[in-house]
């Protein structure tokens, strides 16, 4: 597949969304740049050569500056690379100008209706937004995988620590919440976040093989900062007869 072209092409004369603000802003500041791939950068690549798909076109969801994505190039995946925020995008091109062929300034509806990818990744996301919008974020991208191709994703988890200022928008029967944080929140006021239980998650998942069964991630947020992250992580393959 052939992104359809240029950043903004998609997002041209509208008015950007709060999280495109927010996104923006964040990667203008600089932040990601100096922390390294997440571990599971690695679990995708070694998944990638055991299937025989290192060939394959793969898309990743969400590459902001590049943090994930320039090491899952490196190590031999061929990614388109999909992003709402433009800034993001421009760290990439500026770092890595050879692949700014293949970024999209958009969401999925930015890439061919038909389009299908042997790998697709989505690191830190799909959290992003209500439960019914993170759960067909969840399910539009595990319909962009070939037969047979790969689904990795991490999201945030029940039990990370929420130290900024929210509000609680849902309790869900599965065991997720949702919240969004409050306008006195200097650092994403107004942004609501889905918050995954691991039977949540398993369910979206489910009927698909598990290459990474779901892994529970537990990190400390970054230096100077209270609290603790806690993150799902899997890697599923699709079947061919789903």
């Amino acid at each position: 597949m052939t992104p359809r072209g240029t950043p903004g092409f998609e997002y041209a004369g509208r008015i950007p969304s709060l999280a495109e603000v927010y996104w923006d802003t964040e990667y203008a500041q600089g932040r990601l740049l100096d922390l390294p791939p997440e571990p599971l950068v690695e679990d995708i690549l070694s998944a990638a050569r055991r299937f025989g798909l290192t060939h394959d076109e793969g898309l990743y969801i969400g590459v902001g500056n590049g943090r994930n994505y320039l090491p899952l190039v490196a190590g031999g995946l061929d990614l388109v690379g999909l992003d709402i925020s433009a800034v993001g995008l421009a760290e990439i091109r500026k770092r890595a100008p050879e692949r700014a062929h293949r970024l999209v300034h958009g969401d999925l509806g930015a890439l061919p209706a038909d389009a299908r990818f042997g790998v697709v990744a989505g690191i830190n996301v799909f959290q992003h937004g209500t439960r019914e919008q993170a759960h067909a974020h969840v399910r539009a991208a595990l319909d962009r995988v070939a037969p047979g191709g790969l689904f990795a994703i991490r999201v945030t988890a029940m039990g990370t620590e929420v130290t900024r200022p929210y509000e609680v928008l849902g309790e869900h029967d599965d065991g997720s919440r949702t919240i969004r944080y409050l306008p006195e929140d200097r650092d994403a006021p107004g942004i609501t976040s889905h918050y995954f239980s691991r039977a949540g998650l398993a369910e979206l998942l489910g009927g698909h093989d598990e290459v990474l069964p779901l892994r529970d991630d537990r990190t400390d947020r970054a230096t100077g900062k209270r609290g603790r992250w806690r993150r799902w992580e899997a890697i599923v393959r699709r079947g061919y007869d789903f």
